[in-house]
């Protein structure tokens, strides 16, 4: 039920309601590579690179690049360019042989490295194509995802603090559950990306929570689909978490 690869803000659980805040195919246009692209120094490697990776050279001027990543097998991927937490991008992730857009902002405080996690012994190789041209957002789904960030944090919120922190009890949990209901009841409604047709099955989801704690159960497919395209549009999710020290 978490987003992956995404920092949790911790402070502590709170009593009172947490804040909750034909469709484009946004993912598949994020990474098209234009003919003025210049072709980067191919990287390659076998098993995972750990942090910070392996150095990847950019042209001057470039202020955006997108990478032909391929690996063996089908096992899972995680592909970083930088130091995504500090530069506030995404990784990417999918399986080895079904390709996927990637594409990344790249600007003067970019760490020029590309760190690559695979299972061991899978071999692999990334071809960076730069552009002058600034990397491409889908404003639909980066106003959606920042949406979705604030409603999934409180749900989240109202189940962790219920059922792990026994911060509030079962009314305080509804109100909650019930405010980010409407507010992703609104998002879906208005919603003109790709992401409308999940956001309105997980809202049914959620919707038909009863059991205090289980606001969440039964979304991880929708959670992992939005994750993936604000992923791909390069406006990443940060869990604003109530709980911890």
């Amino acid at each position: 039920m978490t987003l992956a690869a995404v920092a949790l803000a911790a402070s502590g659980c709170a009593t009172a309601a947490g804040p909750a805040s034909a469709p484009t195919d946004s993912a598949a246009a994020v990474a098209s590579p234009s003919p003025s692209e210049i072709v980067g120094e191919t990287v390659t490697g076998v098993g995972s690179t750990g942090w910070p990776g392996v150095y990847l050279p950019f042209p001057a001027g470039a202020r955006s690049v997108s990478i032909d990543f391929t690996c063996d097998g089908s096992g899972p991927y995680v592909v970083e360019l930088g130091d995504t937490m500090a530069e506030n991008t995404a990784a990417i992730s999918g399986l080895c042989g079904d390709q996927k857009p990637m594409m990344w902002p790249v600007t003067p405080d970019t760490l020029a490295s590309i760190a690559v996690t695979v299972v061991e012994g899978s071999t692999w190789k990334a071809i960076p194509y730069f552009s002058t041209a600034e990397s491409p957002r889908d404003a639909a789904v980066t106003a959606e995802c920042t949406a979705f960030t604030d409603i999934f944090s409180a749900l989240f919120n109202a189940d962790q603090c219920y059922s792990n922190y026994k911060a509030f009890d079962a009314a305080v949990w509804s109100t909650r559950v019930q405010d980010a209901s409407s507010q992703l009841e609104e998002l879906a409604g208005e919603s003109t990306s790709s992401l409308k047709p999940v956001l309105a099955a997980m809202l049914q989801t959620v919707a038909s929570a009863t059991v205090p704690g289980t606001a969440l159960a039964g979304t991880d497919d929708a959670v992992a689909h939005v994750r993936a395209a604000c992923d791909a549009n390069q406006t990443p999710s940060v869990i604003n978490a109530e709980f911890g020290g």
